[in-house]
């Protein structure tokens, strides 16, 4: 069950939820429903085509999503956790790769030039990490803790919480 909001934010801590539960709270009883609906309809595909090349994986769930703000969210913001353990092939990380958020991206020809690259029309951000590798763990579990302003700045000692969704 995922705890009340405080001041727009989850207590802290990493809350286990499910995908009915994050619809819920933070499309359906949410500020900008409307525009959250679109960003989950996303979510649900990419965990949909996330679950067509790892049997079994969780998500870290955070953002702009995870919060009630006066401004609608951009996106929804996905630490990827994969089980060491899958046999994944060569040709399972090639089709990973589209599903995961890029940065200093170049095509053949200096004029396709992106600075970042998100899946799904950008609705989505997506980082891969490696279950049990503890420093990975412990940077994003920092990262997604953290608390941004209304100015986009990190607001110092300021800690909430984020989701978690296994499948």
């Amino acid at each position: 069950m995922i705890p009340a909001l405080t001041n727009g934010l989850l207590p802290p801590g990493r809350h286990p939820a499910t995908m009915a539960e994050i619809e819920e709270i933070f499309v359906s009883a949410a500020p900008h429903a409307k525009h959250r609906k679109r960003i989950f309809r996303a979510f649900e595909l990419y965990a949909d085509m996330l679950g067509d090349i790892l049997p079994r994986g969780t998500f870290w769930v955070n953002g702009g999503f995870c919060t009630y703000k006066q401004d609608p969210p951009h996106d929804i913001d996905l630490a990827v956790l994969i089980d060491p353990t899958l046999p994944l092939t060569d040709e399972d990380y090639e089709q990973l790769v589209p599903l995961l958020t890029l940065t200093q991206v170049q095509a053949h020809s200096p004029a396709l030039w992106a600075n970042r690259m998100q899946p799904m029309g950008g609705l989505v951000d997506s980082f891969l990490l490696v279950a049990g590798v503890i420093e990975q763990e412990e940077y994003w579990d920092a990262t997604w803790s953290a608390v941004k302003g209304p100015d986009g700045e990190l607001i110092p000692g300021a800690i909430k919480g984020y989701l978690e969704v296994s499948w």
